[in-house]
């Protein structure tokens, strides 16, 4: 399975979120290959922390961006159960390439003005990505999230944005704007493994990809 977290805007938490899935494929005994499509290279500066913070990586690792991505990756992800591709946000050439290979499209979404603002963008995406890889099975989800204003109905941020998505198909799992994710992403770990244990964040992580898993397997 090819998964591909992107989205139209930076600072929505998907290096967060493609580290936390390939580590918790992985801890699923699967093959679990990372790939970084961002020039800046923050997934491998993660990559590099976990080589110094433990003993076992457990995921491979690798830099791909541009049109290389399409040619060179199905000869690599046959070596592997899962692949997680990690791109810039924005509308790039190494997202579009992406988006012709994979089999999912994993889109965090904060909920704030400029991310709404995009989700028009990301609808036209997707809906011409599938025009040439009618395979592609895309998802929404919040991310970074104020549990407490998203839960409030007089809240209008919370409002608009669930009213934006909400014919999207959309993961009802969230993840919470925690200080664990910081922490962890710094010593190049997922919440599923770093210590002091943040239970919630864990929790979160948890319900969202075994939702997202659960959708998969219904459609397949």
């Amino acid at each position: 399975m090819i998964y591909l977290i992107g989205s139209y805007k930076g600072g929505s938490g998907k290096t967060t979120t493609a580290t936390n899935l390939a580590v918790f494929l992985w801890r699923q005994n699967k093959r679990v290959l990372l790939i970084d499509g961002d020039e800046q290279k923050t997934l491998s500066y993660w990559y590099q922390s976990r080589a110094e913070s433990i003993d076992v990586l457990g995921l491979d690792q690798r830099q791909l961006v541009g049109a290389k991505l399409r040619t060179e990756l199905p000869a690599l992800a046959a070596q592997y159960d899962d692949v997680v591709i990690d791109v810039a946000g924005r509308d790039s050439t190494t997202q579009r390439a992406a988006l012709t290979i994979a089999d999912v499209y994993l889109v965090p979404f904060v909920p704030r003005p400029p991310d709404l603002w995009t989700f028009n963008l990301v609808r036209e995406l997707i809906e011409k990505a599938k025009e040439v890889n009618p395979g592609l099975r895309a998802y929404l989800f919040l991310t970074r999230t104020d549990h407490q204003s998203l839960k409030s109905d007089s809240n209008w941020l919370a409002s608009d944005t669930l009213n934006a998505i909400k014919n999207a198909q959309r993961l009802n799992a969230n993840l919470g704007n925690r200080v664990a994710f910081a922490n962890a992403f710094n010593g190049g770990l997922s919440v599923l493994e770093s210590k002091p244990i943040d239970s919630k964040a864990r929790a979160e992580v948890v319900a969202l990809f075994t939702e997202l898993q659960t959708a998969l397997h219904e459609k397949a």
